[in-house]
């Protein structure tokens, strides 16, 4: 709820956290769910700093969703994109 209400005061929110935290499979989710405030060709972005952990991050989030990655969870690193 907290990330909720800064997301409410700001457009923008960077978030610090222990590993293991759900940061970069699980706080995009959430806030897919309650993305009230995301405008039709709005995206959530979420940042890595490797390409394995990138596509394993989409691959993760998608298998949640019971999705393919590309349908609504997606990635783009260095010369590849879904």
């Amino acid at each position: 709820d907290n990330v909720m209400d800064a997301l409410d005061a700001h457009p923008n929110v960077i978030l610090e956290a222990a590993p293991g935290a759900g940061k970069t499979t699980c706080l995009p989710l959430v806030l897919l769910e309650r993305a009230s405030w995301l405008k039709p060709n709005e995206r959530i972005i979420v940042l890595e700093p490797r390409r394995l952990a990138a596509r394993a991050a989409a691959t993760r989030m998608a298998a949640t969703l019971g999705e393919r990655v590309g349908q609504t969870v997606g990635y783009r690193v260095r010369q590849e994109a879904k």
